[in-house]
């Protein structure tokens, strides 16, 4: 998270707020928490009190989809993409002599992967400005109101109970959970203390740890490192959270069945996904655009959003994030030559996604696959 000083005004490089932390469930689909820091792999190298849950025998069961159990699923090896790889090619967006080059990203790639992006350093070096994925989000906070949020924030993690989590599940489900801690997570002890977003982001983690991808946008991180590298400005989109402490306790009152549902749906992702996203994670490697069009794509936050999206503010903030990236896109090519930006590349692949908002205003592209 960057602070940057203002009069009575925090600004957070966040794909969404920080503050709202379960949303940071995404990983994917370029809304994943960023953290700008020394700590950016080098350029060219992917290095790299809520309401109290009901019992178990009375939990709201999620509507339950055939998959097999994690004790039927042995650890998958790392994925075994090694070496230099190109990654994908670049999407040119040109209207007369103004240009935006936008690189495809992939939360999850191979973390053994060294990355070789000529034709991205080719672009960026020519480039006045980048355009991240990952929005600033601002909002007006005092230090009283900061020592508020952080203690909000902490307090969502563990209910105020102090129940543990076979306390919120129905039995069947937190025999699968148990089974999928002891495949990825067998010696933490703690997160069976986290309420259910919580343990689910924390279980995902350790499953892409255990199978060689990494768990953030390592990718944009490279190419921030390149353009600062290189003395190319970054223009973020923008957005504002007028009530941050109203939108943290509006995530805080869902339910108890929408907590638990969104641990059910990272499960079932983790039971029946990974190999698929081993396999994206080697398209986008090698650069293969109809290997990945072709490949389901699941998003992890999607997999929580339905239930998320019940608090107004936190719907608001998704289906902010994404204009503001058009809109910030928009300005660049009407006021810069050539510029570069970076964003989820099955947001890109969509069929209503950005690509399609600039052939409707006008705009030659060209692409890879």
């Amino acid at each position: 998270m960057r602070c940057r000083p203002g009069r009575r005004r925090l600004e957070v490089d966040c794909g969404l707020p920080a503050l709202i932390l379960l949303l940071c469930l995404s990983l994917s689909a370029g809304v994943a928490c960023a953290t700008p820091s020394a700590r950016a792999p080098q350029a060219g190298q992917i290095a790299q009190a809520g309401q109290t849950p009901p019992v178990a025998a009375q939990a709201p069961p999620s509507t339950p989809r055939a998959s097999p159990t994690a004790a039927q699923t042995p650890v998958l090896p790392e994925v075994d993409v090694v070496g230099e790889q190109p990654g994908p090619g670049l999407w040119k967006i040109s209207r007369g002599d103004h240009v935006l080059w936008v690189l495809g990203t992939l939360d999850n790639v191979p973390k053994r992967m060294k990355w070789r992006p000529r034709a991205v350093e080719s672009a960026l070096s020519s480039s006045q400005a980048l355009l991240p994925s990952v929005p600033a989000v601002s909002a007006r906070v005092g230090p009283v109101l900061l020592i508020r949020l952080y203690a909000q924030w902490r307090g969502m993690q563990r209910d105020p109970d102090r129940t543990r989590l076979r306390d919120w599940l129905p039995a069947p489900l937190y025999a699968r959970f148990e089974a999928l801690k002891a495949l990825y997570d067998p010696h933490d002890a703690r997160i069976e203390q986290l309420r259910p977003p919580f343990a689910a982001l924390r279980l995902y983690r350790r499953a892409l740890d255990a199978t060689g991808l990494t768990r953030t946008n390592e990718i944009e991180h490279s190419v921030m490192a390149m353009a600062e590298q290189r003395g190319v400005p970054v223009e973020r989109a923008r957005l504002h959270v007028s009530d941050p402490l109203g939108t943290l306790k509006q995530i805080r009152a869902l339910s108890p069945a929408a907590e638990v549902d969104c641990l059910a749906a990272t499960m079932q992702r983790l039971e029946t996904d990974l190999p698929v996203m081993q396999q994206r994670a080697r398209d986008w490697a090698v650069g293969d655009v109809d290997a990945l069009r072709a490949l389901p794509h699941p998003n992890q936050m999607l997999a929580c959003a339905s239930d998320l999206s019940a608090a107004p503010d936190v719907a608001a903030l998704v289906a902010g994030a994404s204009q503001a990236w058009v809109s910030a896109a928009d300005t660049l090519l009407e006021q810069r030559r050539v510029s570069f930006a970076t964003l989820p590349i099955y947001q890109l692949l969509a069929a209503n996604g950005p690509l399609a908002h600039f052939r409707a205003e006008g705009y030659h592209i060209d692409g890879p696959g």
